[in-house]
């Protein structure tokens, strides 16, 4: 998909909402996982701390925060983590954790803008032993959790058995602008 197409499909994620008269479905839940960082997550919009010697390859993740009714909700900490290039979380649980890409931040947090936007350079996701590509995500208004969940690149949501059907809520569409560049957007109705 070229960089065009992209800017067409996001204005679509951002004009779609206000011409549909039905609510939403909310964006389903999923597990935390067990690697949730035990450290403070900082506000940051890039986990890419050294792009020459980055395990992987950068990614660009926006996403955008809703309620039923499609009104964009400001203010909401979406924290996100994942593995690095290697499948190793930054998490003192994880089997070989010093091995972990120091290039790789891990995990980040933001908070969504007047449109409900926050927009993350990231890793493009890989698998694991016994798990697909995923990113895990929480939702915070306040000091409450609104939403935990994982999101998958399309086509790629694994056969566990309890992942279950909502995995087909929770894709993620990557394209590939014209200098090679990958990017994706996710909107979550809350």
């Amino acid at each position: 998909m070229q960089r065009r197409q992209f800017l067409a499909l996001c204005s679509a994620f951002v004009a779609w909402p206000v011409l549909a008269n039905t609510k939403m479905k909310k964006t389903p839940g999923q597990a935390e996982g067990p690697f949730y960082p035990v450290t403070s997550i900082p506000l940051r919009a890039n986990l890419i701390i050294d792009e020459s010697n980055l395990i992987g390859e950068p990614m660009t993740l926006v996403t955008r925060v809703v309620d039923s009714n499609a009104k964009p909700l400001d203010g909401v900490r979406v924290e996100i983590w994942q593995c690095d290039g290697q499948g190793v979380y930054e998490h003192p649980r994880q089997p070989d954790a010093e091995r972990f890409d120091s290039s790789f931040a891990g995990f980040a947090a933001l908070e969504s803008d007047a449109q409900g936007q926050c927009r993350f350079q990231t890793l493009y996701p890989v698998p694991y032993t016994g798990r697909p590509p995923h990113i895990h995500v929480k939702l915070w208004r306040g000091q409450r959790e609104i939403l935990t969940t994982q999101l998958y690149l399309k086509g790629e949501t694994g056969n566990e058995w309890w992942g279950g059907s909502e995995r087909d809520w929770l894709q993620m569409d990557v394209a590939t602008d014209g200098e090679g560049n990958r990017m994706t957007q996710f909107q979550f109705v809350v």
